[in-house]
């Protein structure tokens, strides 16, 4: 995902949306409120992702357990590193809107701003060869000696969509199961060193510049979480360009997990594993994303698309149906994104 110019028009759209977010909606807690006294079918689960009015909250869903497994704030951390054995790429906190470039040098005080550099997003997709940081470890097939490039970081937004300012960073090395970096503010200050240790239960260790750098253990063991849910990056188009925008939807767990929309005329009630037989399913991180709602500007509230029924394969070759029911909790207030689902097998 490119990008080369600072995105007010971006900015002016999150806060459009944020706004939109603090509306409470009376019409959809009587939904809310009808949803709860129908008799669930046996086997059906009830489940709550309570990502809060502004966002702040990210979480980690299991559905084998039907509990939120963990969470993180907006801004616990900036970056992660991955942690598998032979893993090496590092992402954003793609949550905070966050971007960054690669200026082309090796001379860090060089480096006092973002002019000229191509900045770029992560894509959702979770492909790792499509990451904003790239391939950190080389410029070229041919270049197999150039690691010490100097990255700019955009830090992101906050809640209320204040800039957070800018980092860089120089990532030395990759050496004895550690990675080796030095970052600073754009005009040198604060200048630090880092290491920052893999952790191989999981797929990506944190990491936050905050107070001289912090190693922040954000994502749960890979094996105990099927979903993330809560605030990401990713493109939307307006006529046929694209932009990137901050959505809030679901990602799936990295590990085997994957998700398809199913297609057939029945409901989420009638889909029986029968029902799934053949269909090929999408490994995209975002292969459910956000477009399970939307916000309806007549009527001033979000409505959710309880027709959109998921089929998810989790790592343990389990199969659950899932769609979502509502967007509010019970006083009214956005952010708490609720879903029925079911296992099938």
């Amino acid at each position: 995902m490119l990008f080369n110019k600072k995105p007010n028009i971006f900015f002016f759209s999150f806060l459009m949306l944020l706004l939109f977010s603090f509306t409470s909606c009376m019409k959809d807690l009587e939904s809310d409120e009808k949803l709860g006294t129908y008799p669930i079918p046996e086997g059906v689960k009830i489940g709550t992702a309570e990502l809060g009015p502004t966002y702040l909250n990210q979480v980690f869903y299991s559905l084998e357990t039907n509990k939120t497994v963990k969470n993180y704030t907006l801004y616990d951390f900036d970056l992660a590193f991955e942690s598998t054995p032979g893993g090496w790429h590092i992402l954003l906190n793609s949550s905070r809107f966050m971007h960054a470039g690669n200026s082309g040098t090796i001379d860090f005080d060089a480096v006092t701003g973002y002019s000229g550099i191509e900045m770029k997003f992560d894509n959702s997709n979770g492909s790792l060869d499509s990451t904003a940081i790239g391939n950190w470890t080389k410029i070229s097939a041919t270049d197999t000696a150039s690691l010490g490039q100097v990255y700019v970081i955009d830090l992101g937004l906050d809640e209320v969509a204040n800039p957070l300012g800018y980092k860089k960073i120089v990532i030395d090395s990759l050496a004895q199961g550690k990675y080796h970096c030095r970052y600073a503010n754009l005009d040198g200050t604060e200048e630090f060193t880092f290491a920052i240790p893999k952790m191989p239960e999981v797929s990506f260790i944190g990491f936050t510049f905050a107070n001289g750098g912090a190693v922040v253990d954000f994502e749960p063991a890979s094996n105990t979480f099927d979903l993330f849910i809560g605030q990401y990056t990713t493109l939307l188009y307006s006529g046929t360009e694209p932009y990137p925008y901050l959505v809030r939807g679901v990602l799936l767990n990295r590990l085997s997990t994957q998700a398809f929309l199913y297609p057939g005329v029945k409901t989420f009630e009638e889909i029986e594993f029968q029902d799934i037989a053949g269909i090929e399913f999408s490994p995209a991180l975002d292969a459910i994303g956000h477009e399970w709602k939307y916000y309806n500007l007549e009527e001033g509230f979000y409505s959710v698309k309880p027709e959109m029924v998921f089929i998810i394969k989790n790592q343990n070759d389990n199969y659950y149906k899932l769609h979502f029911i509502s967007y509010y909790n019970g006083d009214g207030q956005t952010g708490y994104p609720k879903f029925e689902f079911k296992k099938l097998n």
